[in-house]
């Protein structure tokens, strides 16, 4: 992609993110009403989101809007890779797609193979992964398990970036990406998950973190799935509660 056409990308992006956020500010202040609000945000959302696939594609890390973010300790980190690893291989053991031999993937580049590879690499690899998951896109770029955890990665991946400017714009793509998910299956439990988690314990936002955390729980995961974020379920129900009790 020469380099003309990359800022292009860039810069569209970062109005699209822009956007964004007038459009929360306008709905907050009652400018805009529901519906009109929810169409837009749903079409800056995937607009954004299929930009920041198309300019990772092209090998430069996307760099959009800024929000705040929370650090967290390490330990908190291990136990959100276990999960996520959790929610993959529950979703996987004893599944063998077309493509897939009794030894493992055939490697012939197909939308299955690649997945399978991205599988087998759980959170061990982060950087193989979102390459494995954008070969996916670029075949079908509304593969709901590509998308899912292309954007949870690109989260996982701020958590990599000693400089934190660079580790905010990272994450910020993370949920837009998960984001555009839920807008295509509303009813896949992963991305949601995902969701919720990010905003506990990346942002600490438990009011945002509730209702994603909830529909991943309704929509029915796997059993091992739902024991792993039931925990946490209740965790981000005592944090609500906990915020929106007054103080004696």
């Amino acid at each position: 992609m020469g380099e003309n056409r990359l800022a292009q990308l860039e810069e569209e992006r970062d109005f699209l993110l822009s956007s964004l956020s007038d459009l929360e500010h306008e709905f907050s202040a009652g400018d805009i009403d529901e519906g009109d609000y929810f169409s837009l945000r749903d079409s800056y959302t995937a607009r954004a989101a299929a930009l920041i696939r198309d300019i990772a594609a092209a090998g430069t890390p996307p760099v959009p809007a800024r929000m705040s973010w929370k650090p967290f300790a390490w330990g908190f980190l291990v136990v959100i890779i276990a999960l996520a690893a959790g929610v993959t291989i529950a979703r996987t053991t004893g599944e063998r797609l077309a493509g897939q031999g009794m030894n493992g993937p055939i490697e012939d580049g197909s939308v299955s193979s690649l997945l399978v590879q991205a599988r087998s690499q759980g959170m061990s690899n982060i950087s193989t992964g979102l390459d494995l998951y954008s070969r996916v896109l670029a075949i079908e770029p509304e593969n709901i398990e590509a998308l899912t955890y292309f954007g949870w990665l690109t989260v996982l991946s701020s958590t990599q970036e000693d400089d934190t400017a660079v580790a905010v714009d990272r994450l910020q793509n993370g949920l837009l990406l998960l984001r555009q998910a839920t807008i295509i299956d509303d009813d896949y439990p992963d991305a949601h998950c995902f969701l919720g988690i990010t905003f506990f314990r990346f942002l600490d936002d438990a009011q945002a973190a509730q209702p994603e955390m909830r529909a991943c729980l309704e929509a029915n995961p796997p059993a091992a799935v739902a024991s792993m974020v039931a925990g946490l379920s209740d965790q981000i129900d005592a944090a609500v509660t906990e915020s929106s009790t007054p103080s004696p």
